[in-house]
């Protein structure tokens, strides 16, 4: 009765540019390092929408993820807009709750199974290749072992995948009861998206008031991003708490920016006038794409240790270069200038 009181209670406050604002759909690495599990977590949401057969793979296929992370980095992009600056920098709204991405697994196990020792030991490695590699794979390792209500096992890691047929791969193996996400409930900060024919829209909620029981006070950002990465800032949607919204987190991750560089990669000369020579450090299975500021694609090929890439071809400016490690599913994008 207290919510429906409170829902009763909103207000609508809509300020709108009414204007396309001219982004850019390249994907910053600050941008990427924050929000992986965010976008991985909209993709999978759309894909259990869809009853997609994706549904099934553990690693999130990346072209559900583009479309996500383009529209995314237009809005990041907008550095201009001060709501923008709200989003990202100030009340730094990610999604506290997913259903889809889950960093902790229970397994339950029977302890008459000899290898369950191992994880009752703490110990990752069970003798069982197979499940061994599984668990390597996707970087889990034993982080706790109860006896309270049953013999199970936590097992955590730190990579952002779809934990459901992993759970389910996992309890195939003998000696193996049940595996079930350790799912987190309640509420939070939120971020929605939706697509409708080219355009893109996102919505950034920041959650206030008794948030664990369902949160009473919501304010949330709305973004436009077109097909061709302008976006238009729709205003805000307000649902009020007594409580009033929180005051902002100030994370300022737009100052990483100004530090990127691809770990893995030497690019030079930069500018540069005719040709640019991409180097990887270390030995990858790749792919280089070349896109201008619109997101299109100018030049793309694969490439492990060193690739030449021509600028003869394109005209003076800015333009992105994604680097895409195909080994673990990493990519970066870097800025180069055409002279």
């Amino acid at each position: 009765m207290k919510k429906l009181l409170l829902f009763i209670l909103l207000a609508v406050c809509i300020q709108t540019t009414k204007a396309q604002i001219p982004s850019s759909c390249m994907v910053p690495f600050a941008l990427q390092t924050h929000y992986d599990a965010d976008v991985k977590h909209l993709a999978l949401k759309r894909i259990y929408y869809q009853n997609s057969p994706y549904k099934d793979s553990i690693t999130v296929p990346q072209n559900y993820q583009d479309t996500i992370w383009q529209g995314l980095a237009a809005i990041f992009n907008l550095t201009s807009v001060i709501q923008r600056d709200s989003v990202f920098d100030k009340y730094c709204i990610h999604q506290d709750v997913s259903y889809f991405v889950n960093h902790q697994i229970y397994v339950g196990v029977d302890l008459a199974y000899s290898w369950t020792q191992q994880w009752q030991n703490l110990n990752t490695t069970t003798g069982i290749t197979s499940l061994d590699n599984l668990l390597s794979t996707y970087g889990f390792t034993v982080t706790g072992f109860s006896t309270f209500g049953g013999n199970y096992a936590t097992l955590t890691t730190t990579q952002n995948i779809n934990v459901a047929p992993l759970c389910d791969s996992i309890q195939t193996f003998g000696g193996v009861l049940y595996s079930e996400p350790n799912s987190l409930v309640g509420d939070g900060n939120k971020i929605t998206y939706n697509k409708v024919g080219n355009d893109r829209f996102y919505d950034f909620t920041v959650g206030y008031g008794d948030c664990p029981a369902g949160c009473t006070g919501q304010h949330t950002f709305k973004f436009k991003v077109y097909d061709n990465c302008s976006v238009d800032y729709l205003g805000t949607f307000d649902v009020f708490d007594p409580m009033g919204i929180p005051s902002p987190i100030n994370c300022n991750i737009t100052t990483d920016m100004e530090k990127e560089e691809p770990a893995n990669f030497k690019i030079y000369p930069n500018p540069a006038e005719d040709l640019i020579t991409v180097e990887a450090i270390k030995l990858v299975d790749g792919v280089y794409t070349v896109f201008n500021i619109f997101g299109q694609v100018l030049q793309t090929a694969e490439f492990t240790k060193e690739i030449k890439i021509s600028l003869k071809d394109i005209s003076t400016g800015v333009y992105f270069i994604r680097l895409e490690n195909h080994s673990n599913n990493e990519f970066v994008n870097y800025r180069i200038i055409k002279k």
